[in-house]
């Protein structure tokens, strides 16, 4: 049996915001913006039921059809439940893109939060997201193995078609701490697209699985290169030794830094998939290839926890497409 990793319980949050964070304004804007407007939405009702769906604008659903296609998603994510409440959230597509947000109350729950979510994507009309979060964290330990687990969430995403596109890139344990000691969550599993044999950076599927029973508690689907966008040739121009000469090179010039200081920690060949996310419109876009670098200096390494800097160069032209490095801290 492999190790298992124990990860908080804000790890998954986090996992989840970030993605949110490189979607927003990936398919809006703001009123004095150029992006698609958000579809007609109708006052939330307490009914599950099928509702009329609203005109919108640009083929986007309303808030009626994307109601009825999130009581049939749940129907199969959450078989023979009974849905007595479910209330739809404010339309954010600056924070979420084009996505209806639906809070479920069961018929049979003992608590009176809405503990299980929903969200159907207004322009594919596919689920992008579920969770039940009832039970979710329990004082018991896991019932099942961490490879158990992997193998339930294979078959999940095989039944969806979608197991070949995707690579897993992380499986650990949730855990959180509470007044009355240690609780252990689900198992969570990150798993990013791949096109042509080479990871996307922000396209990921996350899933995290019972680690009692082992259902599907939650599902997350972020895809936002589509069929139509371009890739570059999966095969890089610049070498990996290459581009982290030109990385040394970029810090020196830009930063008048020694390229003694600095310690290249990893180099990993990624679709820039970022130019996806944040498209201002539905226009069809060309992804790059890039060499994601990490690296660090001695402020970096002096850190409580050790922080480290990235740099995205194009793996075709060398052009530096974003840097996060503080040479100030």
């Amino acid at each position: 049996m492999r190790p298992i990793n124990k990860i908080g319980y804000t790890l998954a949050a986090v996992l989840l915001l970030a993605c949110l964070a490189a979607s927003a304004g990936c398919v809006g804007t703001d009123a004095g913006g150029n992006g698609r407007a958000a579809p007609t939405s109708p006052e939330a009702t307490a009914s599950p039921g099928v509702t009329p769906a609203q005109p919108s604008p640009d083929g986007l659903i309303g808030e009626g059809e994307a109601r009825s296609l999130a009581a049939a998603a749940l129907e199969r994510e959450i078989p023979g439940i009974r849905i007595e409440r479910m209330t739809a959230e404010p339309y954010d597509v600056q924070t979420y893109g084009d996505v209806w947000r639906f809070r479920v109350k069961a018929e049979d729950d003992r608590d009176p939060a809405d503990d299980i979510t929903v969200w159907i994507d207004a322009v594919d009309r596919e689920m992008v997201h579920f969770q039940d979060g009832r039970d979710y964290f329990r004082s018991a330990d896991p019932a099942i193995t961490i490879d158990a687990a992997e193998k339930i969430a294979d078959a999940y995403l095989r039944e969806r078609n979608e197991r070949s596109d995707v690579v897993k890139t992380d499986a650990a344990l949730s855990m959180v701490d509470t007044p009355l000691g240690s609780r252990n969550g689900p198992y969570h599993f990150v798993y990013h697209r791949s096109i042509d044999g080479v990871l996307c950076q922000f396209d990921t599927i996350i899933l995290a699985i019972d680690s009692i029973n082992g259902r599907v508690v939650s599902y997350s689907k972020f895809w936002k290169v589509s069929n139509n966008d371009t890739m570059a040739d999966p095969e890089p121009s610049i070498p990996e030794d290459g581009v982290q000469e030109r990385v040394l090179a970029y810090l020196n010039d830009t930063y008048g830094k020694d390229p003694g200081e600095f310690a290249i920690r990893s180099t990993e060949l990624r679709w820039y998939d970022l130019i996806a996310r944040q498209r201002p419109s539905t226009e069809p876009v060309a992804v790059p290839l890039a060499w994601h670098i990490t690296f660090d200096d001695e402020r970096h390494r002096s850190q409580d926890p050790p922080r480290a800097a990235e740099i995205w160069m194009n793996a075709h032209s060398g052009e530096v497409l974003s840097a996060n490095y503080n040479p100030g801290w």
